[in-house]
């Protein structure tokens, strides 16, 4: 009897990783920041050699000058195997900029859904490729996101032998961009950065007072390099230390819980 139980769940642990794959990827997949680097590839749900052949295209109908605030915007996400042979795919993306997910995914049915609000992936009938091509798409709301943000995706390549091993995965981020010309005026210059440039220390007060939220401080390839939290009493001024950053500009952002977000630029001569 011992021996029988062993055995069964044995087959339930070995059978796990295909009814994952199949039903989508879970929340937390795509390689992102958001997702702590995180990814289906691992010992039990996918492995494999590295890329070969494999694509992933990125295509939308966001306009050639940039989204537009509060606006849907149709994506769609198209793995190519360019003919290595791949039996099964699927993707995961999410949408994140300044330390967060940025606008509002929805899913198309029977094509995608969505996995825990800030991701979406493959439904369980969207992973047979078509002539080693396959095809997603989505509906993102840019809602109030800032001037740049960055679609991060992971698609899965599979070999289709219900287990994990065989696969191959390949990462892609592409960036998204607002239309920044016909931005009210009214909202610019609502952050004051004091002195700038600057050595060691910065004075970073603002013109409106949108309550709490975070401040970020991200250098030239967009990383970020300082993260504190930002409260009321801040508007009129919080000082920060910089002695710690090299040479160079930096953007500072302030991201409010309202969904709002300021922005400036800093020198630092270091």
């Amino acid at each position: 009897m011992k021996t029988r139980v062993l055995f069964i769940i044995t087959i339930l642990i070995f059978s796990f990783p295909a009814l994952t794959y199949k039903n989508g990827a879970p929340a937390g997949k795509t390689g992102s920041p958001k997702s702590n680097n995180n990814t289906c590839f691992n010992g039990y749900c996918h492995g494999g050699p590295s890329t070969s052949l494999e694509t992933i295209v990125i295509s939308s109908d966001i306009p050639s000058d940039g989204f537009m605030p509060n606006t849907n915007y149709t994506i769609t996400v198209t793995s190519k195997d360019n003919g290595t042979g791949a039996s099964k795919m699927g993707f995961q993306s999410s949408i994140e900029a300044i330390g967060q997910h940025q606008g509002i995914l929805s899913s198309v049915s029977g094509v995608t859904q969505i996995k825990s609000t800030d991701y979406i992936t493959h439904t369980s009938g969207s992973n047979t490729p078509s002539s080693g091509n396959k095809s997603w798409n989505f509906i993102w709301n840019s809602s109030s996101s800032p001037d740049s943000v960055t679609l991060y995706t992971a698609g899965i390549f599979a070999n289709g032998n219900s287990a994990p091993s065989g696969d191959v995965l390949l990462l892609n981020s592409h960036v998204l961009r607002k239309n920044t010309l016909n931005i009210d005026e009214s909202r610019t210059n609502q952050m004051s950065v004091f002195p700038n440039p600057a050595k060691k220390y910065v004075n970073i007060s603002t013109q409106n007072n949108n309550g709490v939220g975070s401040l970020f401080i991200y250098n030239s390839i967009g990383k970020t390099v300082y993260k504190t939290t930002w409260k009321s009493s801040d508007q009129d001024g919080k000082i920060i230390d910089i002695s710690s950053l090299s040479s160079g500009f930096y953007n500072i952002y302030i991201v409010f819980k309202d969904g709002s977000t300021i922005k400036e630029q800093l020198s630092v001569l270091n």
